[in-house]
């Protein structure tokens, strides 16, 4: 059974993630994709590197357990998504054009290495952060099923102005959330939980470009 100082400890951890967080978010510059992750990150990983107890409560930083079961489910939720990302845009049909002033893909070069960029990092930052230091975080003060609510909705919160955009959006984000908090409980790790999230980003990536965004 897990001290109470460990998990303390992990609680600690995910309380100084949401401060450097909320200390960037105070710098117009840092609000922008992709440093509203990388810097509150950068500044969680640079505190394992000075300090040894730190690095010994970073039990979520894990690949996990792969089968041919969990890489199927996977696959599974990776199509359902993006169908229903797709069936959103085709009906809701919502305007994409602000995408371009807020996501600095031109840094990036063409639109093929742009793509693949935007997908592997945004889903790997992203992951590290939901089902990374914040799930663990709660997960170490409640069961598994408040951690899964908890972090669904919060991610549902962070993407009220992503795409799908407005409130449909957030709600499909909460259940797209859950689905991939399922995959990082039943693995113990964050690599499947981060190819999920590459399919939906690949997803939004395609549809931005196809509807004139990028």
């Amino acid at each position: 059974m897990e001290s109470e100082a460990h998990s303390n400890w992990r609680l600690l951890h995910g309380s100084a993630f949401v401060v450097l967080m909320a200390g960037a978010m105070l710098i117009p510059e840092l609000r922008r994709w992709p440093w509203m992750w990388i810097v509150p990150l950068a500044g969680y990983f640079l505190m394992a590197v000075f300090l040894p107890r730190w690095r010994s409560a970073m039990i979520w930083l894990r690949v996990g357990k792969l089968s041919g079961v969990s890489i199927a489910a996977t696959v599974g939720i990776m199509t359902l998504t993006s169908a229903t990302l797709v069936a959103f845009n085709t009906i809701a049909k919502p305007d994409v054009s602000n995408y371009r002033a807020a996501l600095p893909f031109e840094r990036f070069g063409g639109v093929i290495t742009a793509g693949v960029v935007f997908t592997v990092v945004n889903a790997t930052l992203e992951e590290l952060v939901f089902r990374g230091v914040l799930f663990d975080a709660i997960g170490s003060q409640w069961n598994v099923w408040v951690t899964l609510i908890a972090t669904s909705v919060l991610f549902g919160l962070g993407h009220l102005h992503g795409f799908p955009p407005g409130l449909w959006g957030a709600c499909l984000a909460v259940v797209f959330g859950f689905g991939v908090g399922v995959l990082r409980v039943w693995t113990g790790g964050l690599a499947l939980p981060i190819l999920a999230h590459m399919g939906a980003d690949s997803t939004i990536y395609w549809i931005l470009v196809s509807g004139g965004a990028l």
